[in-house]
């Protein structure tokens, strides 16, 4: 059998034992203090109120040190699992009403050894101990210790810690104060350096100052993380050693974060004990708040006796005064950091869809992003033969070839303040518009695809030997009302818009496989442009699953040779096929076919007129229903 000896060296001769009667009660709201202790160094320090339950780690979410609820109390984790001289279930604490504690042996095998007793604390038995008792568990050591009034009250500032970008309304120092006089100047100096504040070093400059300033042993910047307190800087006098630092005082933490209030704490000499297990003399702690007034952090500090400390005096108020203005520099610089990294993400999200420019201004505007109704004009293109050539390719070298061609078409956007809504296989999408508004986006939009039109020769070029055949793109734009804003989800950003205007551009771009050209724009596009733009109207249509019929117009390079001829006869052509006069609208293009064979729709309206001289409808539709999308 292992036994876990339990030494009581603090016992009173004079302690009468309470007995198990009407006077033996455990007081529920009794606050106390555990610190645990290994070869002489203070591992943990935990405020307690009511029983306690100390024991060996039994679940994984059991971290060492954690505390859990207890069947009667909290639960507090003191050992390892794999620390076997400490049972899982070791000793309940109670506080009792007469003072002093009651220990109570959980384990049902092993007896607690008590060497100053002749009887052992039998499995599931119960004794009592002084209000201040040492224990030993194994190569641990536990001092018990009553906080009520025996701990010295805690001393705090006045005023509550205010949060960055707001100013303290501290009262107005008393005459002859001295160094105090000066705390309010140094808080404005300090709040215009933080609002300038560009460097990522204040976690360990703060840490630091509070060891230089206050004189004390070590000074740490603590995040709180999931109800814990994390250390994110660490600065320890030269003239302490590091390992002898011990872990924060959970009970200047908490009031800290209960109350939002900078406390410090006075040297305990009254105390038994204190310099033999290396005790804190002084503690200073001051919150590090958010800009809505919740305590993410602190700024702490302390001084440990025996370390040769200059000044083993207590902690003024001028000292915690100091540590809250620095304390309130790392929350400025928190919330600097938590800012630049909010609109980096934004800056890189923003970047895969917007120009730089437009980057910079959503990140200064994000509300721009939010639905909203907007007049945009959208563009699609496609690329030709994907599928047949993708095929021949593999995947791999399709990957480099799609990836080169979709590289250049962005850049025709991005030079005309586009934004690039998707990616569809082989298929680009662009909006003009929005977010940010662009009275002349239906000019940037056929500007864009123009230039498409000719980055395709230096494509050709390049993948020619690669491709074996010529690659051709179908652009289609259209201009209307949509939804705009992030159409994707919290899981996927995707900015675009929404609506008819939308399905609409997508058909056009379609039908420029069915009219053998390259651009189409709509009606609705061309009464946005200039004259400045070489456009032809080439007949209405009916799309896929949108009633309403639309004007379709070719769109070329201003310097295409024979344009202007291209377009009288091509128009002329159509007006006399839309009032019926087939045979004539034949006979034009007929004769224009015979010097340019390769107008595209030249020949698609020239079957049509044949097709009607041969068939005669009636009633007679001049709108073409496309076959398809």
């Amino acid at each position: 059998m292992v036994f876990v000896p339990l030494r009581l060296p603090d016992l009173s001769p004079e302690y009468n034992f309470p007995g198990r009667g009407h006077d033996d009660r455990v007081v529920m709201s009794d606050s106390w203090q555990l610190r645990l202790y290994e070869d002489r160094k203070l591992l943990y320090t935990a405020e307690l109120t009511g029983p306690a339950e100390l024991g060996r780690q039994s679940a994984p979410d059991e971290t060492l040190f954690s505390q859990h609820p207890a069947p009667v109390g909290r639960r507090v984790v003191i050992a390892l699992k794999d620390e076997k001289s400490i049972p899982r279930r070791c000793v309940l604490i109670e506080p009792l009403a007469e003072g002093g504690f009651r220990l109570t042996n959980l384990s049902s095998e092993r007896p607690l050894g008590l060497p100053d007793d002749a009887t052992d604390l039998k499995p599931n038995a119960s004794s009592a101990v002084s209000a201040n008792a040492l224990l030993s568990l194994g190569k641990k050591t536990i001092r018990l210790q009553k906080t009520d009034g025996q701990r010295p009250p805690l001393r705090g500032l006045a005023d509550a810690t205010a949060p960055p970008g707001r100013s303290s309304h501290a009262a107005v120092p008393p005459s002859g104060a001295g160094m105090r006089d000066l705390v309010p100047w140094l808080q404005a100096a300090m709040d215009v350096l933080q609002s300038a504040a560009g460097s990522a070093d204040f976690f360990e400059k703060a840490a630091r100052a509070v060891v230089d300033l206050v004189n004390l042993d070590s000074g740490r910047v603590l995040l709180l993380k999931q109800d814990e307190w994390r250390p994110h800087a660490v600065h320890t006098a030269p003239r302490v050693v590091r390992d002898t630092a011990g872990p924060a005082s959970s009970h200047v933490l908490n009031r800290l974060r209960q109350e939002k209030r900078t406390f410090w704490e006075a040297p305990d000499s009254s105390l038994p004990n204190a310099a033999s297990l290396e005790a804190v003399e002084a503690v200073v702690a001051a919150p590090i708040l958010d800009r809505n007034g919740t305590v993410i952090g602190a700024l702490y500090g302390d001084r440990r006796q025996g370390t040769g400390s200059a000044s083993a005096g207590p902690i003024t108020e001028v000292e915690g005064m100091l540590v809250e203005l620095l304390a309130r520099g790392v929350a400025a610089g928190l919330a600097r950091l938590e800012q630049e990294q909010t609109a980096a993400a934004l800056r890189v999200q923003f970047e895969q869809f917007f120009s730089p420019e437009l980057a910079r201004h959503l990140a200064r505007q994000p509300d721009l992003l939010k639905g909203r109704d907007a007049e945009v004009t959208i563009l699609f293109c496609d690329i030709r033969g994907f599928s047949r050539i993708s095929e021949r390719l593999g995947p791999a070298q399709t990957l480099e070839w799609i990836g080169d061609v979709l590289e250049i078409l962005s850049d025709c956007v991005r030079a005309e303040g586009g934004v690039l809504v998707d990616y569809i296989g082989d298929e680009l999408m662009a909006m003009w518009g929005a977010p940010d508004e662009q009275p002349d986006h239906a000019r940037r939009a056929c500007r864009a695809a123009l230039d498409m039109l000719a980055r395709l020769p230096e494509l050709n070029d390049r993948w020619q030997s690669v491709l074996k055949e010529p690659m051709g793109i179908g652009v289609g734009v259209n201009t209307g009302p949509a939804r705009v804003g992030n159409t994707g989800s919290r899981h996927k950003f995707k900015y675009g818009p929404l609506g008819n205007t939308v399905n609409l551009a997508s058909r056009v771009q379609g039908a420029t496989k069915y009219l053998q050209c390259k651009l189409l724009i709509t009606g609705a596009t061309q009464a946005r442009l200039d004259d400045g733009f070489a456009t032809r109207r080439l007949c209405r249509v009916r799309v896929v699953n949108i009633a309403e019929p639309l004007e379709l117009y070719e769109l070329v390079p201003g310097d295409s040779a024979g344009w202007l001829e291209a377009k009288a006869e091509y128009e002329k052509a159509l007006a006399e096929f839309e009032n019926r006069r087939f045979s004539s609208s034949a006979r034009i293009l007929g004769n224009w076919r015979l010097e340019h064979p390769g107008d595209g729709p030249a020949l698609l309206l020239l079957s049509r007129a044949v097709q009607c001289m041969v068939e005669e409808p009636d009633p007679f539709d001049p709108v073409w229903v496309l076959p398809g999308k």
